[in-house]
C-alpha cells in the first residue's frame, strides 16, 4: 500500500522538485568559466560554438551572452584567470623561502603542482595553439612567463634587463619540462620534477643570486 504523507509535506516535496536552485551572477559566471575551460580543453577553442557551451553549461545562449559578449571575451578571461592563479601560486610559494635554492625549488614545485591539479589549464594554454594566434598571443605569452618575474626578483647583482633575460631562460626550461611531463602521463612526481628542474637551473643561477 503506498505510503501517505500530510498534504503540507507533499507540497514541500513538490516544490523542491519543481523549483530550480538559482545561482547568483558570480556563481553562474564561475560555472560558465569552468565549463568553457573543460570544453575548450576537450574539443578545442575553434571547434566549440557558443551554442555548444551554453548546452554543456545547462543554460540558454542568451544567458551565456549576458556574462560574456563573445567567445573571444570568454577565452581571454579564462587565460587571464589561469595566469593570475599561476603567478600567485608560484610567487607565494617561492617567497616563503629565505634560502635562494629552496626558493627556486619551491617555485618549480608550485608550477608543476598547478598543472598537475589543473590539466585542462595546461591543455588550453600550451596545447590548444591559442598562443599562436595574434588575438591571444599577448595574453598567452604573459602567462607563459610565470617564472620570469620570480627569477628577476631574486637577482640582485644584475640590472633589470639582465635579470629578465635570465628569468626568460628559466621560464623556457620550465615550459619544456612541463610539456614533456604532461605529454608522457606525469610518470614522475611533482617533487621529483621540481628537484630535477632545480638541479638543472641552479648551476647557472647560483652565480647571480
Amino acid at each position: 500500500m503506498p505510503k501517505s504523507y500530510p498534504i503540507t509535506t507533499v507540497l514541500i516535496m513538490t516544490e523542491a522538485v519543481l523549483i530550480p536552485v538559482r545561482m547568483s551572477a558570480p556563481e553562474r559566471r564561475q560555472q560558465l568559466l569552468e565549463t568553457a575551460l573543460r570544453v575548450f580543453a576537450e574539443d578545442g577553442y575553434y571547434e566549440t560554438s557558443m551554442d555548444a557551451l551554453a548546452s554543456e553549461a545547462g543554460v540558454t545562449k542568451p544567458v551565456l551572452y549576458q556574462h560574456f559578449a563573445s567567445k573571444h571575451a570568454l577565452v581571454i578571461e579564462i587565460l587571464n584567470r589561469i595566469g593570475d592563479r599561476l603567478h600567485a601560486t608560484i610567487l607565494s610559494a617561492a617567497m616563503t623561502e629565505e634560502v635562494a635554492r629552496n626558493r627556486f625549488e619551491a617555485g618549480f614545485r608550485a608550477f608543476f603542482q598547478f598543472f598537475h591539479d589543473e590539466p585542462d589549464a595546461f591543455t588550453v594554454l600550451y596545447d590548444s595553439k591559442l598562443g599562436a594566434k595574434p588575438e591571444f598571443g599577448d595574453d598567452a605569452l604573459r602567462i607563459r612567463k610565470a617564472f620570469t618575474e620570480m627569477v628577476a626578483r631574486s637577482i640582485n647583482d644584475l640590472d633589470r634587463n639582465q635579470a629578465l633575460t635570465i628569468g626568460s631562460g628559466i621560464n623556457g626550461l620550465a615550459q619544456g619540462m612541463v610539456h614533456q611531463w604532461m605529454d608522457n602521463g606525469r610518470i614522475h612526481s611533482v617533487e621529483e620534477m621540481a628537484a630535477l628542474a632545480t638541479s638543472l637551473a641552479w648551476g647557472g643561477l647560483k652565480q647571480v643570486v
